[in-house]
């Protein structure tokens, strides 16, 4: 009877290793699985991320241009206006100095209010 019980221990603590080694396996496996999913998910979301990226930075140069021109622009009529405010202060010294005083008591009546 003790060769019984011993041989129904011996089986029990196989069939018990087994069932260990099989849920091991299983814990491995879908280890493996999610690791892959998420390695598979991590390369794809690099990829959108470099693409945003390379659009990002082609945008930033687009505007960089615009910004330049525009400045340029800007420059260009700045200066064609005092050119001109100086050909008619210099064609018409006493109409430029009677404007500004009007200005001047114009803007100083404003902030006063």
């Amino acid at each position: 009877m003790k060769t019984q019980e011993s041989a129904l221990r011996q089986d029990s603590t196989a069939g018990k290793a087994n069932a260990d080694a099989a849920d091991g396996q299983k814990n491995v496996t879908l280890t493996q699985r999610v690791a892959h999913s998420a390695h598979d998910t991590i390369n794809s979301t690099a990829a959108i991320a470099e693409e945003l990226e390379l659009q990002l930075r082609s945008g930033a140069v687009k505007a960089g241009t615009k910004i330049d021109a525009s400045q340029e622009a800007a420059t260009a009529k700045v200066e064609k206006s005092l050119a001109k405010l100086e050909t008619f202060v210099k064609g018409s010294p006493i109409a430029a100095a009677g404007i500004a005083f009007a200005a001047g008591v114009l803007a100083t009546a404003l902030l006063r209010r």
